[in-house]
């Protein structure tokens, strides 16, 4: 089957092709582990552990590589202000190092809860800084480098077709609205390749190199991490779209300076989710956690379910009652799937072919949805219908056969009341019957009478 992939790099949807046949190498932006996720930034894992389940789906072997910035990221993503870590660690009055230990596990529960299938690798920034000033040196030794009082610039004039990524050169650009202004910089556009540590004072996060004791700059690990690991050139590199103006062409830029090759072949870009019209962000005061969407009763997959209703190259807009209409739309398909055969079966061709479709149409996830939606209302055998659902489940990611066990799985309490019921409907006691039933609903079980006999869920989803 032939994928494709909308490009950010030359604005085109375009057939995928891997560099070695029936492999992929692939480069996810990580989090910078100052602070809690919140499901903004959440929502983008989401959505790349699609395209990655996708992916095996078609038989590729994913080599994933995740970078978890706990070093260099600035309050401001263009070289200005402190480490965002040096600020978290007096917020939460611990050391830079213990603010990253647990933001990291933080991170990675969160990922977990949403059934996000981990990277073959994460790899600390503070782990390969060997590796990055080794890196630096090569750049300098080029000349792309050059030293301010706070640090060693990447000269951005001596790439030709710097920013293609974002298409900068198209863009007026004025110092200040995306890069620091800073009157020792050649150009408006350098950034920091190696930061210098505060005179008269101490970083927990600090490094002798070359140029002097300081730290790595933001952009650097991730040229850095992805040649490491997946070679000069690899396949498909994701991140948020706020990457493709700062971040993704300053990383663009060091590792072709460095091999003289590009670094990815495939750029893919997430919009954000947006809350009220505004972009959810710490910086906005707009700051959800999972945490905050499972203490108001929904369950992590509810929110799988949210993303994946909409195209990842669209805005999506949050809202409590979005959410709920997804949690809604998540327990009509356990609904549905409850009490199916469970007996052997193959799954259906020619569904199955209609899913993958439009996965490999730019992974068109809400068109997914609504193949598996066809599924449940189609005239299939129960038991192909099961086997169907689950085998599309592989690439949605949401667990249906253990959330379908759930629902099956009765408190004690509701299952001697279910035992009272069915005494009461074999002695015709209707009234009996009915009291028992408005008394299962209090331990969340719903009760259908069919010509089978009772069948209940516990519907765990409120």
């Amino acid at each position: 089957m032939k994928i494709y992939f909308q490009n950010s790099l030359s604005r085109k949807k375009e057939e995928f092709k891997p560099i070695k046949k029936n492999k992929v190498g692939l480069y996810t932006c990580g989090p910078t582990v100052y602070d809690y996720p919140h499901i903004g930034n959440l929502s983008a894992y989401v959505i790349w552990d699609v395209l990655k389940r996708f992916l095996l789906s078609q038989g590729y072997q994913v080599k994933h590589i995740m970078n978890l910035t706990d070093v260099g990221h600035l309050v401001s993503d263009a070289d200005e202000g402190e480490d965002k870590i040096e600020t978290a660690k007096r917020r939460e009055k611990k050391t830079a190092w213990e603010v990253a230990d647990y933001f990291i596990e933080v991170f990675q529960k969160n990922i977990a809860e949403l059934n996000i299938l981990s990277p073959t690798k994460f790899l600390r920034a503070t782990d390969t800084i060997k590796e990055q000033i080794d890196f630096a040196k090569v750049l300098d030794e080029k000349g792309y480098l050059y030293k301010t009082s706070d640090g060693m610039y990447f000269d951005t004039s001596k790439i030709a077709d710097y920013g293609r990524l974002a298409n900068l050169a198209e863009v007026e650009q004025q110092e200040g609205a995306r890069v620091a202004k800073n009157p020792e910089k050649k150009n408006a556009n350098d950034f920091a390749v190696w930061k210098f540590s505060p005179q008269n004072s101490q970083r927990d996060m600090e490094w002798d190199s070359p140029w002097g004791k300081g730290f790595p700059g933001w952009h650097l690990e991730c040229s850095v991490m992805s040649r490491m690991e997946l070679g000069d050139t690899f396949d498909i590199h994701t991140g948020g779209v706020d990457h493709m103006t700062v971040h993704h062409p300053n990383e663009m830029a060091q590792s072709e300076a460095f091999t003289g090759k590009l670094q990815a072949n495939y750029w893919l870009h997430n919009q954000h989710l947006r809350y009220e019209g505004g972009k959810m962000s710490k910086s906005a005061g707009v700051f959800i956690k999972l945490s905050d969407l499972e203490e108001k009763k929904y369950s992590p997959m509810s929110f799988r379910y949210f993303i994946l209703q909409n195209n990842y190259r669209k805005p999506h807009n949050f809202s409590w009652q979005a959410l709920s209409a997804a949690q809604a739309g998540l327990k009509n398909i356990l609904r549905s799937i409850a009490f199916f055969d469970q007996a052997k079966a193959k799954a259906s061709k020619e569904f199955l072919a209609e899913f993958y479709t439009a996965l490999a149409d730019d992974f068109n996830t809400a068109r997914a949805l609504s193949v598996l939606q066809k599924v449940l209302e189609s005239k299939l055998e129960d038991k192909v219908k099961l086997a169907t659902v689950l085998k599309m489940d592989e690439v949605l990611g949401f667990d249906l056969e253990s959330l379908r066990k759930r629902f099956l799985d009765l408190p004690e309490e509701a299952k001697i009341l279910l035992k009272e019921r069915e005494v009461a409907r074999e002695n015709k006691d209707w009234a009996r019957a009915d009291q028992l039933r408005d008394k299962l609903v209090a331990w969340q079980v719903e009760v259908q009478d069919t010509s089978a006999g009772q069948k209940a869920i516990y519907n765990w989803l409120e």
